[in-house]
């Protein structure tokens, strides 16, 4: 179908197809609504506007209320950084723990809580400025919950590390009859080297492992009469000799603290006594050393 149009003077003619009248048809109908939202839609109530209704509630809220918007997001950057604060705080003292010095020199960041300076009026505080130091603090508080993971294992290997070290006294009752090293041997009435320690208790004492760690021998012998030697790993082992009862069996895995057999003067024994060794792949070390550094660290953690 075609429609011609006639000028005045008959001069010329123009010929339109329907299709270019649809299209000019549509063209006019399109300004008219783009027309009818710019101008009438406005005045309109808002909950009755359609193109309101299109944007999500928090981005009305923020064009309505951006002064409340801005609060909002202060609000949280002030939780943000007490956060990071409290992060501070106990990573400071899981690296006090875990014998760090200044753990957080190579990551401070956040300067100390102090207060102060000119006065700024709230609207020269732009929200996207609140945003990009939350974003900040953001990525602050994982960098410090990645540090606290990381002294969490080390105080965990350090507890395991703790417990396998002959640092325990293995008897509460009696006193040290004998030092490690070179002494009088009480039968032969020469010099001879003594490789532990000797404390002297009454029979039936409680004897107790000075570290966690794997029996490997319960049994009567010559020399240390019935006798428990308790592996703690890395070539360390302690011994518990001439004592009247055995309370563990070979394979058993026990922990520091725990009663492993009690006092007696079997083998080659003057009384009753606890006969103490700690060895490193099998050479004697002197208990002493061991049970005088648990004794400076517990006068370290106490003061």
């Amino acid at each position: 179908m075609n429609i011609i149009f006639m000028t005045n003077n008959m001069a010329k003619a123009k010929t339109l197809t329907m299709l270019q009248i649809v299209l000019i048809l549509l063209t006019v109908a399109a300004v008219s609504v783009a027309l009818t939202l710019v101008i009438i839609v406005p005045q309109a109530d808002g909950r009755n506007n359609p193109v309101k209704s299109l944007l999500p509630s928090q981005l009305q809220f923020t064009l309505h209320h951006p002064q409340k918007h801005l609060d909002a997001l202060a609000l949280q950057l002030g939780e943000m950084r007490a956060r990071v604060m409290r992060l501070d705080a106990l990573s400071a003292r899981l690296a006090k723990m875990a014998g760090i010095k200044e753990p957080e020199r190579e990551l401070e960041v956040v300067p100390p809580p102090a207060a102060g300076g000119p006065q700024v009026d709230p609207e020269d505080v732009t929200a996207a400025q609140l945003q990009g130091d939350i974003a900040e603090l953001s990525r602050l508080i994982e960098i410090k919950s990645d540090r606290l993971n990381m002294l969490e294992v080390m105080l965990l290997q350090q507890t395991m590390q703790q417990s396998m070290l002959p640092n325990a006294s293995p008897i509460n009752a009696g006193y040290n009859s004998s030092s490690f090293g070179r002494r009088v041997d009480p039968f032969t009435g020469r010099a001879a080297f003594h490789e532990g320690l000797d404390f002297t208790a009454a029979v039936g004492t409680p004897i107790y492992a000075a570290a966690g760690g794997v029996v490997t021998v319960s049994e009567q012998m010559p020399d240390y009469g019935k006798i428990v030697k308790i592996s703690h790993g890395s070539g360390m082992e302690t011994r518990y000799a001439h004592a009247s009862e055995l309370l563990v069996n070979v394979g058993q895995v026990v922990k520091k603290g725990q009663i492993i057999a009690r006092v007696g003067s079997t083998g080659r024994s003057t009384g009753p006594h606890l006969h103490f060794e700690v060895r490193r792949d099998g050479a004697p070390l002197d208990p002493r050393k061991f049970l005088q550094r648990s004794a400076a660290k517990v006068a370290e953690l106490q003061n």
